[in-house]
Parts: structure tokens; sequence; C-alpha cells
């Protein structure tokens, strides 16, 4: 498969829309309309003692406050390991000693080009929150005893988040 052609249908602060011409292997030509993300983003999966650090958070596309993990964008200039130190700082207030990344992956490939880097952390200097302006999130402290239960009742929604907590599951039970 290929892309034959690529048209910029609209450009906003935060992505871009594309409609796309892709040929398939086998001649045919199908439209597809994709967003993008114009950069990735860092997440951290931060367990301090015997509470996983949790952001809620209302996002506007869903029109849902959601229980995440902290996670922004990576600035320009910056790499995925000062992003998510610094988002983790900005967003709870901690200051990761022990970064250590985990996967890198696509959250939503089919229509969006955003990466997301995957961090774990559970030793922390205590630094300031200093959210971005507009942004509005109260930090939660789940305790690793309620994490199953948060999943398995639909309470933790987020991909991000999932993806998180499920990989530090494995990493808990491999030690």
């Amino acid at each position: 498969m290929k892309i034959i052609k690529k048209e910029k249908i609209f450009s906003g602060k935060l992505i871009s829309v594309y409609r796309r011409l892709v040929e398939h292997d086998d001649g045919t030509v199908w439209e597809r309309e994709t967003a993008s993300y114009n950069g990735s983003a860092a997440c951290i999966i931060a367990v301090d003692n015997d509470n996983i650090i949790l952001i809620k958070q209302f996002r506007p596309s869903v029109e849902e406050t959601l229980i995440e993990i902290p996670a922004g964008r990576i600035d320009k200039g910056e790499t995925p390991e000062q992003a998510a130190k610094r988002e983790l700082e900005e967003e709870v207030g901690l200051i990761p000693l022990n970064l250590k990344k985990l996967v890198e992956f696509y959250p939503t490939p089919g229509f969006v080009d955003e990466k997301l880097y995957l961090f774990y952390a559970d030793k922390f200097d205590k630094g300031n929150v200093h959210l971005d302006p507009g942004e509005v999130l109260n930090l939660f402290k789940l305790p690793v005893s309620e994490v199953d239960e948060y999943i398995f009742s639909n309470k933790i929604k987020d991909a991000k988040t999932l993806i998180g907590i499920l990989l530090w599951k494995v990493m808990k039970n491999e030690r």
C-alpha cells in the first residue's frame, strides 16, 4: 500500500487534518481522513508506596472526567524523558529519581499519528505543581489494592492509563 495524495484540510493549534488517498496492493484507491497531532507525548506510571499516582481531568472530546496517568506533549527540543519528568512535576508535584522507559506506542493509529512514550518511576523528590494555563486537574491516589476493581468496573477508560497499569502489574509480578 502507498499514499498517492495527501492534502491538508484543516490546521489548528494542536492538530491538523489531512485527506489521504491510499492505493492498495490490488490497485483500489481509498480515501481516508487522518489527524496529525504535530508531535508526541510522554506519560508516566508513578507508583508511590502502595498508591498509583493518577489525575482526574475533564476531557471535552468525550465530555467526561477521566482518570489518567500524568502525561503531556513533548516540547520542541525536549526528549521524551525530559518531558516525562517535567509533566510529572507540573501535574502532581513529584520529581522522578529512577525514570525508566517501558514502551512507545500509537494509542489510536486508525486516524491519528500521535506517539506516546510510557515511563515508570517509584522513587521521587518533592517538586512543585505548576499547571499549564487553562489546565484543571485533581490529584488522585489509587491504592494498589483497588486497581483491578477500577479497571474491570470501567472506572478507568483511558488507553494510556490502562496500558501503563497493566504493564506495571506485569513488571510487579516478574519480580
